[in-house]
């Protein structure tokens, strides 16, 4: 029996996180400046072939939660996704502050309820859980939330579902990050065990890492902000200047993520009318539509 591999994706998502902006008469966090690695990640976007059917910013967006962050960050973000016509879908994050949020980001009246909200992207139905805990640092859940999530998913969507949070579901390999945890994640796991969810998309640890939650994929992805070295030697602190953003390719029975490197050096570069070619070659061989 010949294994058909689906060349072209459904619907492709990108996701921002740990962007950390501030105003632009602040300091900025760790010495980068995250304005700046914003702007250059949604040019980047901007210039590739695909188009996303979103942009899903997972959270820590600001530094502070302060309303002149929430301004800038929302100068920057939305002539963009205007411009590639993909919606915004914003988690909130142990920096971020839920009222400021609303108001200033959203265009909505503030209010310290939990961020929860649903997009549907054509037949894909992205969840957007406020795992945050005002005042800390950690994450949490809370039943209520947990039932609303259920109640939600009691209803399949065509394509599935994305789930997205600030705070992964998963341990981390960062003595930082694993100090500051989403909480009792187990029930969570419950929640989502044998719903149409396809793929958790989290941040906050500010390193790439995939794992697993109940059988359903976690993916990690990488900041714009500091990137944290989990090589690090016991609980010293490394940070690294290696912004990411990630591209989620989601095909009809498969997914992939793919942590997608900012302001990298390039090496080589073969130009596509030479490696149309040779890709059609590879294609033909294994017998890829």
């Amino acid at each position: 029996m010949t294994d058909v591999t689906h060349s072209s994706p459904t619907c492709t998502l990108v996701q921002l996180t740990d962007l950390h902006i501030v105003a632009a008469d602040e300091e900025h966090p760790s010495g980068v400046d995250t304005a700046a690695v914003l702007q250059q990640a949604l040019q980047a976007v901007e210039d590739a072939a695909i188009r996303p059917a979103a942009l899903v910013l997972t959270g820590d967006l600001t530094e502070h939660g302060r309303p002149a962050q929430y301004d800038r960050l929302r100068a920057i973000v939305e002539p963009v996704a205007a411009r590639v016509g993909a919606p915004l879908v914003y988690a909130a994050g142990n920096h971020d502050e839920r009222a400021a949020l609303r108001r200033h980001l959203l265009g909505t009246p503030p209010s310290a309820a939990p961020l929860d909200h649903v997009t549907r992207v054509g037949d894909l139905r992205i969840v957007v859980l406020d795992s945050t805990v005002p005042g800390h640092a950690h994450g949490g859940l809370t039943p209520e939330q947990l039932e609303w999530l259920r109640a939600e998913l009691a209803d399949p969507a065509p394509a599935g579902t994305v789930l997205a949070l600030h705070h992964p579901p998963l341990p981390s390999a960062a003595p930082l990050a694993a100090a500051i945890p989403l909480l009792r994640r187990a029930e969570l796991a419950d929640a989502v065990a044998g719903t149409d969810v396809r793929l958790v998309l989290a941040g906050h640890t500010h390193v790439v890492s995939a794992g697993t939650l109940g059988g359903v994929p976690v993916w990690t992805g990488g900041p714009l902000a500091t990137t944290l070295d989990p090589f690090a030697p016991g609980a010293t602190l490394h940070g690294l200047a290696t912004p990411s953003v990630s591209r989620i390719d989601l095909f009809p029975d498969d997914l992939i993520t793919t942590s997608v490197p900012i302001g990298a050096l390039r090496v080589s570069e073969v130009p596509a009318q030479t490696m149309e070619p040779a890709l059609a070659a590879f294609r033909a061989a294994a017998a890829i539509g």
